[in-house]
């Protein structure tokens, strides 16, 4: 089975830290680290990437929530709310006015 775009994993599951501690983005990976142990899959570059007012989505949120545990179901989902953005705005893009 493919991992999920936005899907929370752990390297090791007997660790189950939540806390938003060092952000790492591997781009080869698509994988989003938020601490040692936890990362979301299926991150692509330019998701990763995404600015809404100038400011790169993701890592402002995880920088402004740093210390804290994550909810890693409700992070799962903006990635997936920004891969999708990402297709409707390549839909737009191709309409003819």
């Amino acid at each position: 089975m493919s991992e999920q775009i936005g899907e929370a994993k752990y390297k090791d599951s007997k660790n189950k830290n939540l806390k938003i501690e060092k952000i790492i983005y591997e781009p080869k990976e698509q994988k989003l680290f938020v601490n040692e142990n936890l990362h979301f899959c299926g991150v692509s570059e330019a998701v990763w990437e995404y600015k809404i007012g100038g400011y790169q989505v993701l890592d402002k949120y995880l920088k402004s929530h740093k210390g804290e545990e994550i909810d890693h179901a409700h992070f799962s989902r903006v990635i997936q709310t920004l891969h999708r953005s990402l297709e409707i705005e390549k839909q737009i893009a191709k309409v003819k006015l």
